[in-house]
């Protein structure tokens, strides 16, 4: 508490009788004091090299306009679809890319946290002034989101310590979790003088309002969900703007009585260009023998339903699975599920992953029908996409993109998707709502039991040929309100004129 808010009740002697370790040598760096101690870590020996200053590390050139951060603690660099990371991983490095290409942003930092706690790597994208630093904390993997809480202190350290080292100190700072990894890039923005930025969400209070009205919930995850909740109005009550995303601000607004309307602005998130085809057909990548398993020669020519993402529980793979078999959509359609780590997953992936299989070794006659991947590259999703949209089923039926979330926030695989040509369908809850009108350019439905997702997919693969005018109307959609230049402008402007810049002259 002392280091973050930069007081200093005691002097070094009393520090060192008290405290040990990095916690003390954040104390006594604060102070002005020199640490020499024995390091028991590599994470101990990386802070006290940087310390004594033996840390090599670049160093940017000035910029005569604002320089943003942007926090991405979950999930990090990873491949979307591995581990934490998803749809804002790709997103956040997309309105990264945007942003920079424009005249009036100078630089835009992007916070991750570090692979492993033995290196500070600093790097700049190629032919961009987009930085990455990545931020090391004590611990051999990465944090889940119930244990930041005692990686805050030390994040915040070395934020405040790396960023003006390099050149890299933020006019503004954009964080976008409830949780005491935003809470730590936030103090590091206090401390640095930047100006906060805070997306707020109906998460977490609509999960505490939801998850524990019974009484009989764990313990430790309702401690966790107030802890979110009390972090989300540390956040909101402290950010110099809050914004929200797209769609949400009446939802917003109910769990935040003390935010007025006309003071949230909602900003859309968005997408970038799909990458040149390569050339390579992904589509074979599908049939090509697997351990896991994989479509054969029956699937040739169906309807595919695509699913994409990180294999979590709230993305709900198993329950599209089983609603695929209970429905009988294995008869009719070919179902294509990628996402989860190919190696060291997490429990939440391995959890997953066990209930698809078992789904799929109990029902033989869906043997073929059924294709799991492990995550792909951006990249080669999208190019994944237009090669399927590009060869329509047989019947004439669009392939289809089948969101199993409980919730969406915003969908950026499903405006992903849609570009490509796909018929999206997702959750009636959440932010698809925004920009999917059902029926006009995709369907809604409920993905919250096994039968009424099973329903609604069906009722969709039934229209067959029918839906593929809804299709080419989603895919104008995102191509005509979601490219993400049109949508980092908005961007842009709220990050500038926080920052204090006059606004750029546009004639």
């Amino acid at each position: 508490m002392a280091t973050s808010h930069r007081l200093t009740p005691l002097d070094p002697d009393e520090a060192r009788a008290i405290v040990t370790g990095p916690p003390l040598w954040r104390y006594l760096d604060l102070l002005g004091e020199p640490v020499e101690a024995d390091a028991r870590s590599p994470y101990e020996k990386l802070m006290l090299d940087l310390l004594h200053d033996d840390v090599p590390l670049p160093v940017a050139p000035p910029v005569t306009e604002p320089t943003i951060a942007q926090s991405m603690l979950i999930g990090g660099t990873a491949p979307p679809g591995e581990g934490a990371s998803g749809g804002l991983t790709v997103f956040l490095s997309s309105l990264a890319e945007a942003l920079v290409r424009r005249e009036d942003i100078g630089r835009v930092v992007t916070v991750v946290l570090a692979p492993e706690p033995t290196t500070v790597t600093v790097e700049r994208h190629s032919a961009s002034d987009h930085w990455t630093v990545h931020v090391p904390v004590d611990s051999p993997v990465a944090p889940a989101q119930p244990d930041m809480a005692r990686h805050r202190a030390g994040i915040t350290w070395w934020l405040t310590k790396i960023l003006p080292r390099c050149g890299l100190t933020p006019d503004v700072v954009h964080v976008r979790y409830s949780d005491d990894g935003s809470l730590a890039v936030a103090d590091a923005a206090r401390l640095l003088g930047a100006k906060l930025v805070f997306t707020v969400t109906p998460d977490p209070h609509r999960h505490l309002a939801e998850r524990h009205l019974d009484g009989t919930a764990d313990l430790a995850a309702m401690r966790f969900d107030l802890h979110r909740v009390r972090a989300a109005d540390h956040l909101v009550g402290h950010a110099d703007q809050v914004i929200t995303i797209g769609g949400r601000q009446d939802e917003v607004l109910a769990h935040f009585p003390g935010l007025a309307q006309d003071e949230l602005p909602a900003l859309e998130e968005g997408i970038s260009p799909a990458p040149p085809h390569t050339g390579r057909s992904l589509v074979r990548e599908l049939f090509a023998p697997s351990a896991l398993p994989r479509l054969d020669s029956s699937a040739e020519g169906l309807p595919v339903l695509l699913n994409v993402g990180r294999l979590h529980p709230m993305k709900q793979q198993p329950l599209l699975v089983k609603a695929w078999l209970d429905a009988g959509l294995h008869r009719s359609t070919a179902l294509v599920v990628i996402g989860g780590s190919a190696t060291d997953r997490t429990p939440d992936e391995q959890d997953v992953l066990d209930e698809v299989l078992a789904l799929a070794r109990s029902s033989p006659s869906a043997r073929g029908r059924l294709a799991v991947l492990t995550a792909w590259s951006n990249h080669a999703v999208r190019q994944l996409q237009h090669e399927l949209a590009a060869t329509p089923a047989v019947s004439g039926a669009p392939h289809v993109y089948a969101c199993s979330s409980a919730k969406e926030e915003f969908g950026i695989a499903v405006l992903e998707a849609m570009e490509a040509g796909f018929l999206a369908t997702g959750p009636v809850r959440g932010g698809l709502r925004n920009y999917i009108d059902h029926g006009r350019n995709g369907f809604l439905v409920d993905t919250a039991t096994v039968r009424s997702l099973g329903e609604g997919l069906a009722g969709v693969v039934g229209l067959g040929a029918a839906t593929a005018p809804i299709a080419a109307a989603g895919q104008r959609t995102v191509r005509e309100r979601f490219d993400i230049d049109a949508v980092a402008e908005p961007f842009a402007a709220l990050y500038r004129g926080l920052s204090g810049f006059p606004p750029r002259r546009t004639d």
